[in-house]
């Protein structure tokens, strides 16, 4: 599919009322929008996949918030760690929302087999100012490194994170609520030092307290810390 193919498809399966749904859920400014739900963008990123993807990466024009994140999709097929960090470079700065952000970048799971090399790229992502740079970097953690291995570097990463923003907060939030989800001692303790700002610790234990999977009494334990 060239350029243009692609563009006629995405136009012949944008849904009006979708794309007004869609637009009461992410912030002014983050791009105009068709209304194509997921599932196409992503199966449309598979048939991509298979031809040349890095044209279409490269040159295909960002005028919806489709295109953009059909080009977040076309990282998950990346079967190289080192293609995929030098796209996922160009790819990060282009992100001016949660939705560019976070399904994208979930899909990315060739990183589970590099964590190593990924924890170094994110460390300037981590400590960058910029709200949607600090989100993705907040997103890849919540999605590959809580785990045995990495856990106590995630908590201390996401706390290092001084970005200022909604959505940096929130992605933290959302970060350190599946921490606790997996290793809930190690987060509580981690919230007890109270080493967020105080928008983000409550954000979180809210988060926490969302959760079907955190029982009853953790939950009354966890709203004692709040600040």
């Amino acid at each position: 599919m060239n350029i243009k193919e692609i563009d006629d498809f995405l136009k012949e399966n944008a849904e009006p009322e979708f794309r007004d749904f869609s637009a009461s859920l992410i912030p002014a400014g983050g791009g105009k929008l068709l209304g194509v739900r997921l599932p196409i963008l992503r199966k449309l990123a598979a048939r991509i996949a298979k031809g040349d993807w890095e044209d279409y990466f490269l040159k295909a024009p960002e005028v919806y918030t489709e295109h953009t994140m059909l080009k977040g999709f076309l990282l998950g097929y990346i079967k190289d760690i080192d293609v995929l960090l030098k796209y996922l470079e160009l790819y990060i700065p282009k992100i001016n929302n949660w939705a560019v952000c976070d399904s994208p970048l979930s899909g990315l799971k060739l990183i589970r087999k590099h964590q190593e090399k990924v924890w170094s790229f994110l460390q300037d992502y981590i400590e960058d100012k910029r709200e949607f740079y600090a989100r993705a970097a907040a997103c890849l953690l919540m999605c590959f490194f809580v785990d045995d291995k990495y856990i106590d570097e995630t908590l201390l990463a996401l706390s290092r994170m001084k970005a200022e923003g909604y959505y940096r907060q929130m992605g933290v939030a959302w970060a350190i609520s599946v921490c606790y989800v997996k290793f809930p001692a190690k987060t509580e303790e981690f919230l007890k030092e109270k080493t967020l700002d105080v928008f983000t610790h409550n954000k979180a234990i809210s988060k926490i307290r969302e959760s079907f999977r955190v029982g009853k009494a953790d939950k009354e334990r966890l709203q004692a810390l709040k600040r």
